[in-house]
């Protein structure tokens, strides 16, 4: 299960220029906001990554629909995103935003073109790690509800040209102001397009949204609606610059 974080968009934020040959594979990327440097996970990080994505979406309407126990989802929620993370690292697929003092601001997580596609073994592995992860046996509510989100995300998932796969974008609730957010999207679409390649997201919120639309994402189709009143979640694509 896997979307975009609600982000706010930042006031007057234009759609980004088609990059040219920049990545974020060398030890830092250029970033888009003053003081916050982008560059690629260190897989050591993980343990630390994980409650900060948590904090980053203990909000969100998705994460609050599909645990809806509050003491479930606080205690689950790290091990959910550590798995998330673990998977991600082992395809280089993970970006990071820092400020100048070197501490984390959030995470930007991804899969390569042809990983969603074509999942190794370590990506089964991940499957069975987050039914553990967020204790299914005893909370079988979130699990028929994770379920359900990955059923119709699976359904809805472009099949029709390799793409990156932008699965979360989080960033520490003390720290959306400074554009961490931004600039890890700016890092990653610049790697996106250097390798010619298209890039899908499911944004989850408004604020989300609005981040993606900006960076020149486009709707993909109708809103993918959760059963039971449960929220919507709006797919995007952004074809090769």
């Amino acid at each position: 299960m896997t979307t975009v974080t609600a982000l706010p968009a930042a006031p007057g934020t234009a759609p980004r220029p088609a990059a040219g040959a920049a990545d974020a594979t060398g030890a830092a990327a250029a970033a888009s906001a003053a003081g916050v440097a982008v560059r690629r996970a260190r897989p050591q990080e993980a343990p630390a990554l994980a409650p900060l994505l948590a904090e980053a979406f203990a909000d969100d309407a998705l994460m609050l629909w599909a645990f809806p126990d509050p003491e479930h989802r606080a205690r689950v929620m790290p091990a959910f995103f550590r798995v998330h993370l673990e998977q991600c690292l082992a395809h280089g697929g993970v970006v990071v935003a820092a400020d100048d003092t070197g501490a984390l601001l959030g995470a930007l997580l991804f899969l390569p073109p042809g990983v969603w596609e074509d999942p190794g073994h370590a990506d089964g592995a991940a499957t069975r790690a987050l039914t553990e992860a967020i204790d299914a046996d005893r909370h079988g509510e979130s699990a028929r509800r994770l379920d359900a989100i990955t059923r119709l995300q699976q359904h809805r998932h472009p099949r029709h040209r390799p793409h990156y796969y932008l699965a979360f974008i989080g960033v520490h609730p003390g720290a959306r102001s400074a554009r961490a957010g931004e600039a890890m999207l700016d890092a990653v679409l610049a790697e996106v397009d250097a390798a010619g390649q298209a890039a899908y997201a499911e944004t989850s919120s408004t604020g989300g949204a609005r981040l993606c639309e900006t960076h020149g994402f486009t709707r993909f189709g109708e809103a993918i609606a959760l059963p039971g009143g449960g929220p919507r979640l709006a797919p995007v694509w952004r074809g090769p610059r």
